[in-house]
């Protein structure tokens, strides 16, 4: 299931993450608007596997103010794609450019925890 680790509106800065299956490997939706664009969003699934020897772990924990006594492996795979940007992981949706209702219909299949989150699908 899917946990939300961005804002409760997830068109805004959505971030949900699948952490049920792998305590390394981790699925990630991720939804920003366009600033210049009315109803269009930068959306990918990624996955991001934290223990890849290409991902700079000291850099990543830096960027991110986070320490080896406060690691999180899912904010830190966050902090990956923030810091390397989807197109560096395994993901889906080619172009990344999509509408609302595009979005709201991928989502509606995926198992979603509605905690912190203000919309449903």
């Amino acid at each position: 299931m899917y946990m939300n680790y961005g804002d409760r509106n997830f068109f805004e800065y959505g971030i949900l993450v699948d952490t049920e299956h792998s305590d390394t490997v981790f699925d990630i939706i991720f939804c920003r608007p366009y600033c210049d664009e009315d109803n269009l969003f930068q959306f990918a699934e990624c996955q991001v596997d934290i223990t890849d020897s290409w991902i700079a772990k000291n850099t990543v924990m830096d960027c991110i103010g986070m320490t080896k006594e406060n690691f999180d492996p899912v904010q830190f795979a966050i902090g990956c794609v923030d810091y390397y940007g989807v197109e560096n992981f395994s993901s889906s949706y080619d172009g990344y450019q999509h509408d609302r209702e595009y979005i709201e219909d991928i989502l509606k299949h995926r198992m979603i925890a509605s905690d912190n989150l203000d919309i449903t699908w």
